[in-house]
């Protein structure tokens, strides 16, 4: 019974794949090729997830158009890469994390010197970052990544930015103060976010730390995340 109930499964799963691959291959041009680079490496048993996301690779890959340069790719690094994205789609249902999936392997797909396009060390990291950080902890970069960029309109790009503990505290009131540092302390293993230090002397429940968003905790928001 067991057997069966797993053919089954992977029955369902391929006929799932074999649509959207379909869906991939009417894509002009470049459609074909890249339903061919991801049924190399794809599992065949599928979820709704790997769907939804594979659907969003779809539609950003329609969108870029000659923007995109999938003959010219590294083979080996889409396959690292999107094995990569594709331990976080099977382990989420958030849509931040999806997307931000789908576009880690859309970027990879762009033509070199195309202003978006990043280094695959870059996108290599951004994925290590992507698979470890928790939901809120991206939450907490986007709202951390939109208050830098009122303060200091276009200074992340090449510098760090400092907001407070408390400003971030507000636009994520739902969450205690103590959690929401400890996301800030995931933020900080991956220098997206830097905790400044202590402060001489503190105000209840962390208000005014120092806390400085990154310019590589802004990039990955510019280029993954949707910011307020």
């Amino acid at each position: 019974m067991l057997d069966i109930r797993r053919h089954m499964e992977k029955t369902s799963g391929e006929h799932a794949l074999a649509v959207i691959k379909a869906g991939l291959n009417a894509v002009p041009v470049v459609g074909g090729l890249i339903a061919s680079l991801i049924g190399d490496y794809v599992p065949t048993a599928t979820q709704v997830t790997i769907e939804k996301t594979l659907d969003s690779v779809r539609v950003q890959v329609q969108e870029l158009g000659d923007r995109i340069d999938a003959e010219s790719v590294n083979r080996d690094e889409f396959s690292e890469l999107f094995k990569s994205a594709y331990l976080v789609i099977v382990r989420t249902h958030n849509d931040a994390k999806l997307r931000a999936a789908a576009r880690l392997v859309v970027n990879i797909l762009l033509r070199k010197g195309d202003p978006d396009k990043l280094s695959y060390t870059e996108l290599d990291h951004y994925a290590r970052c992507l698979d470890q950080l928790s939901v809120g902890g991206i939450q907490a970069l986007a709202h951390a990544v939109a208050l830098a960029e009122k303060n200091e309109p276009g200074h992340l790009k090449d510098n760090s930015v400092r907001i407070t503990f408390e400003d971030l505290q507000s636009k994520m009131g739902d969450v205690q103060p103590s959690l929401l540092m400890g996301l800030v302390g995931e933020l900080d293993t991956h220098n997206l976010v830097h905790r400044a230090g202590v402060p001489s002397i503190r105000t209840p429940n962390y208000g005014n730390y120092s806390l400085e968003v990154t310019p590589l905790g802004g990039r990955f928001a510019k280029h993954l995340l949707v910011v307020a």
